[in-house]
């Protein structure tokens, strides 16, 4: 058995409505501040606009002009409350440490701000850097990290509401599982146009300030920011650290019943609570408080006020509040603000109380603590979130470090029973694998086909930047340099696209009236690999988790909702709403198949299911689930961001697929794909039980990630954070470099990608096993962006099987003759292969794969 180690909170930063440090934040507190009032912003277009809202554009030293105007609110917020916690915990300038701290955060709305002037009309707003470096979704990851010097690898959680506690989750695992000492958690969320539009158009606000569990029904939306740096109890105490508070546990699940709205029974709500607890030892009854999500609407307030009553035998005197009537939903970073509000408050004996409280609602009847502060001492606290697709997540928490026992676990090894795939090459894993060995000729591209209103959006955007000479002073080349890229000269803008599907031949349960294309091609990957696994769901959809890494999301349901907010966003399409979010996915594949067990979408760019894979190793491992289903999915949309991946010469323009040479010599860019790949993971003894086989083990994985995202040479570095990676799998697999037979990277083509493999590989094997053979598969089936390493993953487990190596297709002429990359199939004996992955910010995954 091993002792679980205890995590410690020694540093907060915070920026909210009420107050933009942690002194005043508390003091506003305890004055009874509420800081929902008419909204000026969006008063514009919406009558009653209520919301909580940041003042001011904010104070960030240290950054210059530029870095703070090429930074959307979400990252410059997620830097400012990073940069406080780290000073609070004594941490700011103490870089060893950095260089092992990794960096977690939770938002629903990022990647947005950069494209509001598109889609509020505004194109002379328009701004190439920023769309440059905020315009991605995970783009706030890598400028944070690289700000604030931290190196420890970084995740973006993407779960709505419950993203910033989640966040908090995945950094205890990090501290848990031995990865690193200290950890920043952060949760950001600014309020923009599509976000309070959605809300709206649901008509969930309330018209004056939220009143959760009592009067009108109604949420009041807010926006902000906090963070936590998260340590190992020893680490903390020996450099004489203030201890804040302990994080005990948390729990994820998902409900499996709705798009939107909670399981009545509130089966989601009590089943997370029940885990959490579990987790960390503690009896019901032993919970002194409980922090409410209480969103004020009717909803929300019902079904969490009956999972309270399912969960602690003692709920009639259990004191519980809503912070929200504070500063209302901050949606991503919710759990984040409202657990620092209990932190500064419930040291000081005195409970939250839920303002604006007056007659209960029916079912409503719990002690909500109303209107004044109570006096009381509280030690161990739950804190609740819930959030849209029935994603739910409760931490436990005690106000006294050490004062509770460690908790213990049995580690678990950790297998790959099944696999499930849908490419360009293949509808099927077995198709796919067929054709990458039997390789006769590529995949025909099919030809981008761009909407009328995103052609019309195209040359309007595309003026407005010749006119600001925005393309000179941003990308050092003029607008003539992009003619072959203009919608109506796009001949060879061609991509791997998966073609007559019939999703019904494949999936015993579809409903297509709420499929997505992604949302499809993850179902059919994941009924594939349950298949491969000899796994059925019935009624023990708990003990199975979801673990999704995105990279663009759902691009044709978010595309048609930002379509639908002009001319009147009072009107806009409330059925694309939940469909935009990035946890979409995983919310049609958990309802369709009854997954109810820890649930998770990262959106950390390319190769997030890579990010999924290790957080779902981590999760079997540590013995929090007994299987846990990971993988990515990712749709061909002809929308504005895969225009401007072209623009910017991130593209590969070409009409044929033997023109995508990875690792080739005159490599310019990636041609993408579409499709999705999904594992199941259990412990073999699982599976074995079971009759299934054990198709892999994870035997160990390493991340890093580099702070060069504003230098405009960043190659050396980045190989320098990828070899880190590397060597921090094989330490944790406790093997080095000659023990590994064959080397699968995952670059997308490009020239600086591509280089920063070889450079990595060759630094971390030259000495010990220089011509250890490379591959890499992404030219079979296209760049598909947030599985490619699983993709090549799967390959990389039929090679295990087959004891014979594919060669990398097409490359004639290879860019760097220090490697072995694999010309020709070979027949060798594997037994470990190390798989390499990046997201396209400078985040880098290393994984140890034993066959």
């Amino acid at each position: 058995m091993n002792n679980r180690k205890r995590v410690v909170i020694t540093g907060m930063g915070i920026l909210s409505p009420l107050a933009d440090n942690i002194a005043e934040f508390r003091q506003a507190l305890f004055n009874k501040q509420c800081a929902i009032s008419d909204s000026q912003r969006f008063s514009r277009w919406f009558a009653n606009a209520r919301a909580a809202e940041v003042q001011g554009p904010g104070d960030y030293p240290g950054l210059s002009d530029e870095i703070i105007n090429s930074l959307d609110n979400a990252a410059l917020w997620a830097y400012k409350v990073g940069k406080d916690a780290l000073t609070q915990a004594g941490l700011i300038n103490h870089q060893a440490s950095l260089d092992e701290t990794g960096l977690i955060i939770g938002v629903s709305s990022a990647g947005t701000e950069a494209f509001l002037p598109l889609f509020e009309r505004r194109m002379q707003d328009f701004s190439l850097a920023k769309a440059i470096f905020s315009g991605g979704f995970s783009s706030c990851c890598a400028s944070v990290s690289s700000l604030l010097r931290l190196k420890g690898g970084v995740e973006l959680v993407a779960t709505a509401c419950t993203a910033s506690p989640n966040a908090i989750g995945m950094a205890f695992d990090y501290i848990q599982n031995g990865k690193s000492q200290i950890m920043l958690a952060a949760g950001t969320e600014p309020i923009y146009l599509p976000t309070f539009a959605g809300f709206y158009a649901l008509n969930v606000m309330h018209p004056e300030s939220c009143t959760p569990f009592s009067g009108t029904p109604g949420m009041s939306i807010g926006e902000g920011a906090g963070a936590l740096v998260l340590e190992e109890y020893q680490h903390a105490v020996d450099r004489g650290a203030t201890l804040y508070a302990e994080i005990l546990s948390y729990a994820t699940s998902c409900d499996a019943w709705h798009e939107t709205g909670p399981d009545p029974r509130a089966n989601g709500a009590v089943q997370v609570m029940i885990k959490a607890l579990h987790n960390a030892d503690i009896a019901p009854d032993r919970v002194d408080y409980v922090n409410l999500h209480g969103t004020g609407t009717e909803a929300n307030d019902r079904i969490e006020t009956l999972a309270v009553k399912k969960v602690f035998p003692h709920s009639a005197s259990l004191p519980v509040s809503s912070t929200k009537s504070w500063f209302g939903h901050t949606i991503g970073a919710a759990g984040m603000v409202e657990l620092i509000a209990c932190l500064v408050t419930l040291p000081e004996k005195k409970i939250l109380p839920t303002l604006n409280f007056g007659t209960p609602r029916v079912n409503c009847d719990l002690d909500y603590v109303a209107n004044d502060f109570r006096e009381q001492e509280v030690n161990i606290f739950v804190k609740n979130n819930y959030a849209f697709g029935g994603n739910n997540c409760s931490l436990v928490v005690s106000t006294q470090p050490a004062s509770v026992p460690v908790t213990a676990y049995q580690e678990k090894r950790v297998a790959i029973s099944g696999i499930g795939a849908i490419t360009a090459l293949g509808h099927t894993l077995n198709e796919m694998l067929e054709a990458i060995w039997s390789y006769q000729k590529p995949v025909a591209l099919q030809p981008v086909v761009f909407h009328q209103d995103t052609l019309a959006e195209v040359r309007e955007l595309l003026e407005v930047l010749r006119a600001t000479r925005q393309f000179e002073t941003v990308l050092g080349y003029s607008l003539p340099d992009v003619t072959p890229l203009l919608p109506e000269q796009t001949e060879n803008f061609k991509t791997f696209q998966v073609t007559g599907l019939e999703p019904r031949q494949h999936l015993r349960r579809y409903d297509r009236r709420k499929a997505t294309r992604g949302g499809t091609f993850a179902l059919i990957a994941l009924s594939a690999a349950l298949t491969s696994a000899r796994r059925k769901i019935r009624k023990d959809g708990d003990e199975i988790g979801l673990i999704m890494g995105m990279s663009r999301g759902s691009q044709e349901t978010t595309w048609k909702y930002l379509q639908s907010l002009q001319p009147d966003p009072c009107k806009v399409r409330t059925s694309e709403f939940p469909g935009s979010l990035m946890n979409a996915i995983a919310t049609f594949c958990g309802i369709s198949e009854g997954i109810k067990g820890y649930t998770t979408t990262l959106a950390t760019g390319e190769n997030a299911a890579l990010g999924a894979l290790t957080y779902g190793y981590e999760i079997i491992r540590q013995n929090l689930q007994s299987q846990v289903i990971v993988g990515g999915a990712d749709e061909y949309f002809p929308s504005m961001a895969l225009y401007m991946d072209a623009v910017t010469q991130k593209l590969h323009m070409t009409a044929d697929a033997r023109d995508y040479q990875i690792y080739g010599n005159a490599s310019s860019g990636f041609v993408p794909g579409e499709g999705a790949c999904m594992l199941l993971l259990e412990a073999p003894e699982t599976a074995e039980a079971r009759g299934a086989a054990v198709l892999a083990e994870i035997v160990g994985y390493g991340k890093s990630c580099s702070n060069g995202y504003f230098a405009a040479e960043q190659l050396s570095e980045n190989a320098q954070a990828l070899t880190l990676a590397i060597d921090r799998a094989l330490t944790d697999a406790g093997i080095t470099a000659k023990d590994i037979d064959l080397v699968c990277g995952s670059s997308n083509g490009s020239q600086q990608h591509s280089h920063v493999e070889i450079d990595a590989i060759w630094q971390s094997f030259q000495y010990e096993k220089p011509q250890v053979p490379v591959v890499n598969y992404n030219a079979f089936f296209g760049f598909v962006a947030s599985s490619a390493g699983l993709l090549n993953l799967a390959v990389l487990v039929d090679c295990f099987r087959q004891q014979r190596v594919p060669a990398i297709p097409h490359t004639q002429l290879f860019c760097d003759d220090r490697l072995n990359f694999v010309r020709e199939p070979l027949n060798i004996p594997i037994k470990l292969a190390l798989l390499l992955g990046a997201n396209e910010s400078g985040n880098y995954y290393a994984l140890v794969i034993k066959g």
